[in-house]
């Protein structure tokens, strides 16, 4: 049984990992993409930590843990770069 929803899990956030890498491919804007590599940063998160549990090893909670907060200061970082006005703006490839 546990197998199953490991395996469940695992297929949901591969569904959202696509969804957002289409959203992170097609824009329009830059702040769509931001949300959309988010979206992807967090899905690996949930991917470490659906794997720890599947294997019963807690180290992945650590990694799992570390990531975040390299997101967490990676996206803040960025946005502090940004003004409105690029986060607005389409894309014109």
């Amino acid at each position: 049984m546990i197998e199953i929803a490991h395996l469940l899990f695992t297929f949901c956030l591969f569904i959202a990992v696509a969804c957002a890498g289409l959203r992170l491919w097609r824009g329009p804007t830059l702040a769509d993409r931001l949300n959309a590599a988010d979206v992807v940063a967090l899905c690996a998160i949930g991917l470490a930590l659906g794997h720890g549990w599947f294997v019963r090893d807690s180290l992945w909670l650590d990694v799992a843990l570390v990531a975040g907060l390299v997101l967490y200061v990676g996206t803040t970082g960025v946005s502090l770069f940004l003004s409105p006005a690029h986060l607005s703006r389409k894309d014109h490839d």
